[in-house]
């Protein structure tokens, strides 16, 4: 009679304890996805794996305000791009907004900052090289971050020599080793990146630049399940606008964001 009792204790403990597991289970925090790509300081990439930066800053905010779970994936922009098309992650960080991205993924709004931004072209300090116009381009090859849009006219011109590479550090390495001639690049990204590289005083701005409204937003796949919580997206950020929050993230980062109206 004794063992049956004991024997009974132990089932009735067995069965709490999978109750327990499947409940915990059920109420876990979701984990979102994410596609974290290096474009300092923005969002930072470590060598351990890591991830820093002002894009993880925001969504961090976002997501104790929606109670998720964030899980970095480190990728390049490229690799980001298809890993989300195919619906592997969930969300990414700091696109623009273009038809062929409409495809893949929904945007989520509103965008998280909005400005002016300066494309830019690079060559290495000790070649004679002089952009001064558009037009001067034709004569050199350009080194670009594969995945990545611009401006409009440089986008969509096919007769520039262009060399798509993985990466921004990728872009400045084959800069100085003389395999392209000018990479093109916003200011505030390749220039933090130049000088954590080493190699500020081996390149140089030309003079030539373009000047482009810009949009960054947040996206999912339009495959993830969480495009159900795109409501809850939008309620987040407008609480992190309003309360200021968001806003003093970009300005530790020196982004003043432009209202609708200056835009």
């Amino acid at each position: 009679m004794q063992c049956l009792l004991v024997a009974a204790a132990i089932c009735a403990m067995k069965v709490l304890f999978l109750v327990y597991f499947i409940c915990g289970w059920a109420w876990a925090r979701p984990a979102i996805l994410v596609a974290y790509h290096h474009s300092p300081p923005y969002s930072v990439v470590h060598a351990d794996g890591g991830a820093s930066g002002m894009d993880l800053e925001i969504l961090q905010l976002v997501a104790a305000q929606m109670d998720i779970e964030i899980r970095t994936v480190n990728c390049p922009l490229s690799r980001c791009l298809l890993m989300m098309e195919q619906s592997q992650l969930d969300l990414m960080m700091g696109l623009l907004k273009t038809s062929e991205r409409q495809t893949f993924l929904n945007y989520i709004e509103p965008p998280y900052y909005q400005l002016r931004s300066s494309y830019s072209f690079y060559t290495r300090a000790d070649r004679n090289i002089r952009v001064e116009h558009y037009d001067d381009l034709k004569n050199y090859s350009i080194g670009l971050t594969r995945g990545a849009v611009y401006f409009p006219r440089f986008n969509q011109d096919q007769t520039l020599r262009k060399v798509p590479l993985a990466t921004e550090e990728m872009q400045i390495q084959l800069l100085l080793k003389g395999r392209v001639d000018l990479v093109i690049s916003v200011d505030s990204t390749f220039e933090y990146m130049l000088v954590s590289l080493g190699g500020a005083d081996q390149i140089r701005k030309v003079a030539y630049q373009e000047w482009l409204p810009v949009r960054s937003y947040m996206v999912l796949s339009k495959e993830s399940p969480f495009n159900e919580k795109m409501p809850e997206f939008y309620q987040a950020l407008r609480k992190l606008q309003a309360d200021g929050s968001l806003q003093a993230i970009l300005s530790r980062y020196g982004i003043e964001s432009l209202s609708d109206a200056e835009f």
